[in-house]
């Protein structure tokens, strides 16, 4: 029965509550409070105030044989004054930065020093023009630097590429640029003798294709160049047979080594492209009489140079050759 008559009592004074927010009087004074409040911040915007804001700084123009030795301030802390509407303007999470061109400063002295007056104009120029600015801190930037050693190596693949059954490489791997110019401390560059990719990984590789491949970052070394564009030429191949003459190598004038038999069958992968392009040169299956004349032999186990790109996996039959020496 008392917790009955509770909930009349509070339900009887929510009521009387509202009725009297809800009564014209309270709604007129609240708007009223309302407005006020809104001329007042009006108001407060259009006066001047003082406002502190941090500036980020970013330096362009640093060759890459400079390098840096100390640590310029990344931020520069401002006491800027003008119109309580216009500081509202500079967000310090918004901020662009102020870029401090250097280029063309750097000469042997190791250090380029921006005062008080050049570092005022430049943040002058950088604020609205209606801010003036109060104070800096800091006042002036000083940047030393050392000049680096300057080296040109060649670009290294890091690779493994594997390539569909029955697909194989129709050229050279061909990357561009295939050297990159390095800047770093001489005692760095001297051990250095070439520049890797980083890890390159190709499976089931049955097309050309031209992939961008990132340089691998060495400790204090700067490249002129990021990355290699990389070629690489895939295409289907088949095999094919030929016949191809037995060449003597380092044979005395006043003598004829004869074979049997004097042509050999050989047979090799080529890529369909090249199928039909098969030069004198390419293949060459040759004995050399410097080893004839050093062994007593009645046989020979001929050797094979391979002298194309587009070819590979170069068998011959038969592999070896009965021979004769001739007087001439």
């Amino acid at each position: 029965m008392a917790e009955n008559n509770g909930i009349k009592f509070l339900g009887y004074n929510m009521q009387k509550l509202k009725s009297f927010f809800l009564s014209k009087d309270i709604l007129s004074f609240l708007l009223f409070l309302v407005i006020s409040g809104g001329f007042w911040y009006v108001h407060a915007l259009g006066k001047e105030r003082e406002r502190s804001i941090n500036v980020p700084v970013r330096y362009v123009g640093i060759p890459l044989n400079v390098a840096i030795t100390n640590s310029p301030p990344s931020k520069i802390s401002l006491n800027i004054k003008d119109q309580g509407i216009r500081l509202f303007e500079y967000s310090s999470e918004q901020e662009s930065p102020l870029t401090i061109d250097v280029r063309g400063s750097f000469s042997q002295k190791g250090q380029i020093l921006i005062p008080a007056d050049q570092l005022r104009n430049r943040i002058s120029r950088y604020l609205k023009p209606t801010t003036t600015l109060i104070e800096i801190h800091p006042d002036s930037i000083l940047i030393q630097y050392e000049k680096l050693n300057v080296k040109t190596l060649p670009i290294e693949l890091y690779s493994k590429i594997e390539l569909v059954h029955q697909y194989m490489l129709s050229d050279k791997i061909r990357l561009e640029p295939n050297k990159v110019t390095v800047f770093g401390p001489k005692h760095v560059l001297d051990t250095l003798k070439k520049i890797r990719t980083e890890w390159l990984v190709l499976k089931n590789l049955s097309d050309t294709g031209f992939f961008h491949c990132k340089l691998k970052p060495i400790r204090f070394v700067r490249f002129s160049s990021q990355e290699t564009k990389v070629s690489i030429f895939v295409e289907q191949f088949t095999e094919r047979k030929v016949q191809i003459p037995v060449t003597v190598l380092n044979c005395p004038d006043n003598l004829a080594v004869r074979t049997f038999p004097v042509l050999v069958n050989a047979t090799y992968i080529v890529g369909l492209s090249q199928f039909e392009r098969l030069n004198p040169t390419d293949i060459q299956i040759y004995l050399d009489y410097n080893e004839l004349k050093s062994n007593n032999l009645s046989k020979y186990i001929l050797k094979i140079k391979n002298n194309s790109t587009h070819i590979s996996n170069i068998r011959i039959s038969p592999p070896e050759v009965e021979f004769i020496l001739e007087q001439k």
